[in-house]
C-alpha cells in the first residue's frame, strides 16, 4: 500500500477556487483508496512551508510520492523532493517536459476561448490575468497577446492576484482605457465575480454591455445573477489522472509518465453575449 502526499496552498480557500482543488482531491482519493492505497493532504501558508512538510513527510516515512503544482520560473521543487528522495508527479502544462506529469495546455486553452469569443462577434477582448511569477499564468498571457496580434485586435491587460480586490481593480483599470471590452476573461473564479460587480457599479449591463468569462468554475458563478460563464475543467478527472500516474510511477519509478488532461470548453451561462 502506497501514501500520496499533497500539499494544498492556504490562499486556494481565501480566493474562493476551493471547489477545484477539492474536487481534484476527491478525484485523487477515490482512484487511490479504491486501489487500496491512501492520500495525505496538508495545507501550506508558504513555499517554504510546503518544503518543510515534505521534508517532515521524507523523515518520516510517512508518503511514498508527492504532488507538485503552480511551479515557478526556476522552481526548485523538483529538485528538493529529489533531494529528499520523494518521487514526485507534476499537475504541469504540456510545455514542461522531462518529469511525470499530468498535463494541461495552458496556451491551448486560450487559443481555444479566443475563438470562440472572437466568433461570437468579439473584437475587443480584454484579459485579468494572474501573477505573471507563476508559469501557467505567463503562458496563458503569451497566447492572448499572440492571438490579439495575428487578429490585429487590441491587446487590453491587466495583472491581478487571485484576490476579489485585485479583480476589481484590474477591471476598473480596462474599462478606463482607450477602449472598452466587450469582454473580459479573467484567469479565475474570485477575480471574474469582484469584476462583474464593479462593471454593474459603474453603470454597464453583463452581458449586454460586457461580457464575463471565468477561467475557473465555482458555486459562486453558478449562483451569481446571472451565473458565471466559465471553462468547464474537469477536476475529478483531473485528480484520477493524477492517482493513474501517481500509481504506474511507483509501479515503474525508472519510466517518466505523462498523462494530458482534455482542454476545457467554454460554457457561456448568463455573461456572454454575442455581438452583432
Amino acid at each position: 500500500m502506497a501514501t500520496i502526499g499533497i500539499t494544498i496552498p492556504e490562499s486556494v480557500w481565501s480566493a474562493r477556487s476551493e471547489r477545484f482543488y477539492t474536487q481534484a482531491l476527491h478525484g485523487l482519493e477515490d482512484t487511490a483508496v479504491s486501489q487500496g492505497h491512501t492520500v495525505l493532504s496538508h495545507v501550506t501558508g508558504s513555499p517554504a512551508e510546503e518544503l518543510e512538510t515534505m521534508r517532515r513527510w521524507a523523515e518520516r516515512d510517512m508518503v511514498d510520492l508527492v504532488i507538485l503544482k503552480d511551479l515557478l520560473d526556476g522552481d526548485d521543487r523538483p529538485q528538493q523532493a529529489r533531494a529528499l528522495g520523494l518521487p514526485f508527479v507534476v499537475i504541469g502544462d504540456v510545455r514542461q517536459g522531462e518529469v511525470s506529469a499530468v498535463t494541461v495546455d495552458n496556451a491551448g486553452t486560450m487559443q481555444r476561448l479566443l475563438e470562440d469569443l472572437h466568433g461570437r462577434g468579439h473584437r475587443v477582448i480584454g484579459h485579468v490575468g494572474g501573477p505573471s511569477h507563476l508559469l501557467h499564468s505567463r503562458w496563458r498571457r503569451e497566447a492572448y497577446r499572440e492571438f490579439a496580434e495575428a487578429r490585429e485586435l487590441p491587446a487590453l491587460f491587466a495583472e491581478g492576484d487571485y484576490g476579489a480586490d485585485s479583480g476589481a481593480a484590474a477591471t476598473q483599470a480596462l474599462l478606463d482605457g482607450p477602449q472598452r471590452p466587450t469582454v473580459i476573461i479573467f484567469d479565475n473564479d474570485a477575480m471574474a465575480i469582484a469584476g462583474a460587480h464593479r462593471a454593474v457599479a459603474v453603470g454597464l449591463r453583463v452581458p449586454e454591455d460586457l461580457s464575463i468569462v471565468a477561467w475557473d468554475d465555482s458555486p459562486a458563478c453558478q449562483t451569481h445573477e446571472p451565473p458565471l460563464a466559465v471553462l468547464e475543467h474537469l477536476p475529478h478527472q483531473l485528480g484520477v489522472d493524477l492517482a493513474r500516474a501517481a500509481l504506474t510511477l511507483l509501479e515503474d519509478p525508472g519510466t517518466p509518465v505523462r498523462l494530458a488532461h482534455e482542454v476545457p470548453r467554454l460554457l457561456p451561462r448568463g455573461t456572454v453575449s454575442t455581438r452583432a
